[in-house]
């Protein structure tokens, strides 16, 4: 069943993939409600643990189907906001502190009331020198009914939406209507989870690019630089002649780090900005990892028992082995018996391995080996 429901929400996604223009260079802000209310055990063992471990999901979903993204962590907490991680595209940053979600030590203890306006003013602030080919998101993931704010928030919501920033919110135990606004506004999304997988399904809806209109995001060449990568030295610094100018991460002279192909000077992660000239610095491995978005494999066909498909024509031979896994379609229990067909190389795939290709390899195995 869970494989069905799947399914169907590739039929509801990818049919009109090819004719629509999505944000592939994504800068997002994920504001945490680290409030009292996210102390409550209606979700077990508490919402702070659940919340935690679904959002560091989802960091790794997000970074895996957007490469050339960037992401951000800031928190509300006894009525302000504070930054936790700034704008990176490393996950493993980001991943660290969410562990750290509610230690006293680090500030990130559950406590006082929550502030939609200072939130999103931050938000604001930390997405304010995005540049004009970036997509600027703000996700929320509120467990508070209720906002503590020192003005008007309709004015900030007015602001985010001035700055083309898309609020979506994901809120834990009822519908708040400062909320609905917000991401009315804006043009984001508004969810109430009601369980654990609920939250998760949530979260993974917002992981793919988004669609991204013309006016927002202009065409636009974008200069991106491949920069080389420098391994730790010996003696802590770069060699004989080598200049090395450091950004924020004082220990990137010391480290691991890439230097920058226009003015050599040296980053820890990619892909990010260069701190020095600007240039967006990324790897092939990146492009690549993007290139699905733009050329998404098309949907499979489903095959009746007759060996007729429901859509098009296809050959009398019938397949009885999936050509992904080799196991014959139709032996499975629990009605997850489906056949499906490639339109382009013919191929037959069981109903497991058809989403494993639309969800995870965004290559269809038959033709590959036709291409070769």
């Amino acid at each position: 069943l869970r494989l069905r429901e799947r399914r169907d929400h590739l039929l509801t996604h990818a049919s009109t993939a090819k004719r629509i223009r999505r944000g592939m260079i994504r800068f997002v802000q994920v504001v945490v409600d680290l409030s009292r209310a996210t102390l409550m055990t209606d979700l077990r063992p508490s919402r702070l643990k659940v919340v935690s471990e679904e959002l560091q999901r989802f960091v790794r979903l997000f970074f895996d189907s957007n490469p050339l993204s960037q992401l951000a962590l800031c928190c509300t907490r006894d009525g302000v906001a504070r930054v936790i991680t700034e704008l990176s595209g490393s996950p493993a940053k980001h991943i660290e502190q969410l562990k750290r979600l509610g230690t006293r030590k680090f500030l990130l203890d559950c406590c006082g009331d929550a502030s939609v306006q200072n939130a999103l003013e931050l938000s604001v602030k930390q997405l304010r020198d995005v540049p004009p080919y970036g997509h600027r998101e703000v996700l929320m993931l509120m467990t508070s009914l209720t906002t503590c704010d020192p003005g008007d928030v309709f004015e900030t919501i007015g602001q985010c939406a001035k700055s083309r920033i898309h609020c979506s919110v994901v809120g834990l135990g009822a519908e708040v209507f400062i909320l609905r606004e917000l991401s009315k506004k804006t043009k984001g999304k508004y969810a109430v989870a009601t369980n654990e997988m609920h939250l998760r399904q949530t979260l993974e809806e917002y992981a793919p690019p988004p669609p991204s209109l013309a006016k927002e995001t202009p065409s636009s060449l974008v200069q991106m630089g491949f920069p080389n990568f420098t391994a730790a030295s010996d003696g802590g610094g770069g060699g004989e002649g080598d200049l090395c100018f450091v950004g924020l991460e004082s220990e990137v002279g010391r480290g691991r780090s890439f230097t920058c192909p226009r003015c050599k000077s040296r980053v820890k992660d990619l892909p990010q900005a260069c701190h020095v000239c600007g240039l967006q610095l990324a790897s092939s491995a990146h492009l690549a990892r993007s290139y699905h978005h733009l050329f998404p494999v098309p949907l499979f066909n489903e095959v009746q028992e007759s060996g007729v498909p429901v859509k098009t024509e296809i050959s009398t031979e019938a397949a009885a082995l999936c050509s992904g896994c080799g196991r014959e379609i139709g032996a499975s229990e629990g009605g997850d018996n489906m056949t499906l067909e490639c339109p382009k190389c013919r191929q037959r795939f069981c109903i497991t391995c058809d989403v494993f290709i639309h969800e995870q390899l965004h290559n269809c195995p038959g033709c590959e080996e036709l291409s070769t």
